[in-house]
């Protein structure tokens, strides 16, 4: 079939083969790229997933017992770590790395349903370069990387409900937009196009209103069942405060603050490429067919989750990774397109000439990668985050090991900074639910439970950014006997007199 990237020219029995393997290569491909970075020290957001995942385990509540303003999917999907490496770090960089293969394949899975095997090819590929991009830190592990497989998926079975006429699919669908509100709140947005896809259906309207019913009670289940889990545990006030009343003041927080579009533009620059394609692909896809109305699902889909990153008012490069694989399969369709329009060219040539294609979209952000896996872990979290890359995230793990030499392993510690990495790399329970110190501005009464905890529980360490006191550490340190017995890069430790 013309269009199809590098496989018009073979015979008809050979494509779906030459498919599978060009696909795999593409995923043993993201593997090489990703894993000379598995070993990029922790940041801070990623710390706080990995402690909450691991306490977690161990029987702590989540919310009660540990705070964080997530929804509980991250810690589950961060609780299979340990399972890939006995090197925290590694395990978590592995994970990260295995996820993202996972959504590049229902990436491809969704640009072949819906555009053919070009578009899925390079869809696949530039799910995996740009799902990896320095520029919208893509290395890093969070809860909107975690978001885009269940919105793939959702987008997916939502699209086949729509085209075979079966309900089944709907409800699955629904199932996958409640796991992407697990993963972050935004992702009640796609319950829009959720909404819509039974009107894209030629149903009578009663099936409709039973496929719209079905949907949305497919994404209340997994919702439900969280809750349901948090009650058992206790945790379900809690979890309001921290996913309602918390993320509440974020948001007032945000609009304060408006749109900054000077920080953005900048933000954007080097994804300008894979936007400009994906738009020009996005406009070639919704053209009259028999597939129009899933391909204006999908549409919605990928835009409602574009949508929820703007929404966020904040120049965050890594609120926008939950829209890349749709915008790698739009740019795939894209490149499909201008293939079906190039009359005349011989397949082989014109199969060239849209990997080459292809491969200049994706050459950046590997480019860009390949110079950071050069520098070692350290130097790698310099490059990455700055300032906080070398002196926090890149310093952790010595912290953690001078942790590790001071304080039994039945003992906890305290950081009164934002880097929970450091518990996590110490294997060290925090000495209050709070394990980083945001909540301690902006939720009332925050410090003082933690005050509270520490008087009725004095822990053997407390660990400070350095020449950084915060309000609450005086007189507390001096009524238990803390001393600052020294420091690493941007730390301070103070140490009890066991006396």
């Amino acid at each position: 079939m013309r269009g199809d990237l590098l496989l018009g020219w073979a015979r008809p029995r050979w494509r779906a083969g030459l498919t599978v393997a060009l696909a795999l290569a593409l995923l043993a491909g993201g593997w090489w790229l990703r894993a000379p970075l598995h070993r990029l020290p922790l940041e801070r957001d990623e710390g706080a997933y990995a402690l909450i995942a691991s306490r977690w385990r161990a029987g702590d509540a989540l919310y009660r017992d540990l705070f964080d303003h997530k929804p509980p999917l991250i810690y589950l999907v961060y609780g299979l770590a340990p399972r890939l490496s006995r090197d925290p770090v590694v395990a978590v960089r592995a994970l990260a790395t295995c996820y993202l293969l996972l959504v590049a394949a229902a990436a491809a899975a969704l640009g072949a349903y819906l555009y053919g095997r070009a578009a899925a090819l390079g869809g696949l590929l530039l799910t995996l370069a740009y799902g990896s991009s320095r520029a919208f830190q893509g290395i890093t592990f969070n809860s909107e990387a975690i978001m885009a497989l269940p919105a793939l998926l959702a987008c997916l079975l939502a699209a086949a409900g729509v085209r075979s006429r079966r309900l089944w699919p709907l409800a699955l669908g629904g199932v996958g937009v409640g796991a992407a509100i697990a993963a972050k709140p935004v992702g009640a947005l796609l319950l829009i196009p959720l909404a819509l896809a039974p009107l894209l259906a030629d149903w009578p309207w009663r099936r409709r209103v039973a496929a719209l019913a079905l949907a949305l009670s497919g994404a209340a289940l997994p919702l439900l069942l969280l809750a349901a889990a948090l009650w058992h545990q206790g945790a379900l006030p809690a979890a309001y405060i921290a996913l309602v009343v918390y993320n509440r003041i974020y948001a007032a927080e945000s609009l304060a603050r408006g749109w900054d579009a000077a920080e953005h533009a900048r933000m954007w620059a080097p994804m300008l490429p894979l936007a400009a394609a994906a738009a020009f692909g996005l406009a070639t896809t919704l053209g009259p067919g028999q597939r129009r109305p899933i391909r204006a699902l999908a549409g919605l889909w990928g835009l409602a989750l574009l949508l929820g990153a703007l929404l966020s008012l904040r120049a965050y490069p890594h609120y926008y990774l939950a829209a890349v694989p749709f915008a790698g399969v739009w740019a795939g369709a894209g490149v499909a397109w201008l293939g079906r329009r190039a009359r005349g060219a011989r397949a082989a040539a014109l199969a060239l000439a849209q990997a080459a294609l292809l491969v200049a979209l994706a050459a950046p952000p590997i480019r860009s990668l390949r110079e950071l896996a050069a520098l070692p872990p350290p130097e790698q979290s310099g490059a990455l985050y700055g300032h906080d890359g070398q002196m926090f995230f890149g310093a952790a793990d010595t912290v953690a090991e001078i942790v590790r030499r001071r304080v039994p392993p039945d003992q906890p510690i305290f950081v009164w900074a934002a880097e929970p990495e450091i518990y996590y790399l110490a294997r060290r329970a925090p000495a209050t639910r709070f394990v980083y110190d945001y909540p301690l501005e902006r939720l009332p009464g925050a410090r003082d439970e933690v005050l509270r905890a520490l008087r009725a529980s004095p822990p053997p360490l407390i660990i400070t950014y350095h020449a950084v006191r915060p309000i609450g550490l005086y007189p507390f340190i001096d009524d238990f006997g803390y001393a600052l017995s020294g420091g690493f890069a941007g730390y301070d430790i103070f140490e009890r007199d066991p006396r």
